[in-house]
Formats: structure tokens, sequence, C-alpha cells
């Protein structure tokens, strides 16, 4: 993937309420009977996707409001039918967060060491983007994210080393994108994630 700048202002907060929505709107149309379904990530379910979601937002939004929290080596849970309502309190905190001054220019406690907002706020946005991707594939749901919001993605993914990120288990092994893929599509087969 070639490198290109990274997202790194306030914008970032408008992109991650626009990933949340579409998130959102994926989570809200998975019926309670395909929560025990396999999800893309491997051997978590549909509902355990969902838990790990509504975790992520709300770690992240920890991180940045000086809350300094764990990061959880547990499988996420599932949370059933409160799934949507769970993710969409989460987004709002997350937000909030995210949103106050300074807070993207400034050092966080984070999963590895004192890290930048503004890159805590594209972790955020990775996962809710190709997570919400993962869930629609799941459960056969339309997915139609921001385009804005796939490109900051792209941007951000493409600072790390490939390397890193597959060795790291971020990423499964790159697949060839379709002729004529989308960017979305391109982002996708770059995360390991076929059509």
């Amino acid at each position: 993937m070639e490198q290109r700048e990274p997202v790194v202002g306030p914008e970032l907060v408008g992109l991650l309420e626009r990933s949340f929505e579409a998130t959102s709107a994926v989570l809200r149309a998975v019926p309670s009977a395909r929560m025990g379904d396999p999800s893309p990530c491997d051997g978590w379910t549909v509902g355990q996707l969902g838990g790990h979601l509504v975790d992520g937002a709300l770690y992240f939004g920890r991180c940045v409001d000086g809350q300094a929290p764990e990061l959880s080596d547990e499988e996420p849970r599932s949370l059933g039918d409160r799934t949507a309502a769970e993710f969409d309190a989460a987004a709002r905190f997350n937000l909030t967060a995210f949103g106050k001054a300074g807070v993207l220019d400034q050092q966080h406690q984070f999963a590895f060491g004192p890290t930048p907002g503004w890159v805590i706020a594209n972790i955020a946005l990775s996962e809710s983007l190709i997570h919400g991707w993962d869930l629609a594939r799941a459960t056969g749901s339309s997915y139609a994210p921001d385009a804005a919001v796939v490109d900051a993605v792209a941007r951000f993914q493409s600072q790390g080393s490939e390397d890193e990120l597959r060795t790291e288990g971020m990423f499964e092994p790159a697949v060839p994108a379709p002729r004529n893929a989308s960017a979305f599509e391109e982002l996708l087969a770059f995360t390991g994630r076929g059509p």
C-alpha cells in the first residue's frame, strides 16, 4: 500500500461519528438468532465481535479521557440484544472524549506506551470501519461506509510496516483485490479480507 500522510486533525472526530453511525446501523440489523453465528474474525461469533466493538470504543475513549485502562486479554463477551444500544452509548462516550480540546495532540497511556491522541483515534476509526464490514459480511447485511472514512483508514494503515502488521496479528496476509476494486475493497484486501 502506498504510504500517504495520515489524518491528524479535529476532522477525525467527525469521521469517527460517521463510522460509528454506519457500524451501528449494521448492529441494529442483527437479529438475536444470528448472535451465535461465526464471524470473519477467527474464533469469534457475531455477538463476540459486537462486544469487541463496544469494549474497543470504551477503551479508546477512556485512554484519552485520562483513565488509562488495562487492555483485557479475555475473549470478548456477547451482549445479545443489548449490543446496538451499548455500542451507541460507547460511541457517544468516545466522541465526547476525542472532542475535548487538545486531546488529539496530547500523549496518552495506551496499550503500547504513551501515544498521541490522533493515533488512538485512527485506531478507533480502523476498528469501527473494518469490523463493521466483518459484521455485515457475517450477517448478510448491507454496509455503506463513508468514503472519507475509508480514505482516512487507508492513509493511517499505510504508515505501518506490512511485516509488523502481519507478525503482530493485526491482519491476515493480504489477498488480491478484485479487478476494478473500489478504495474500500483495496483496503479490505490489504487487511486479508476477500470479496
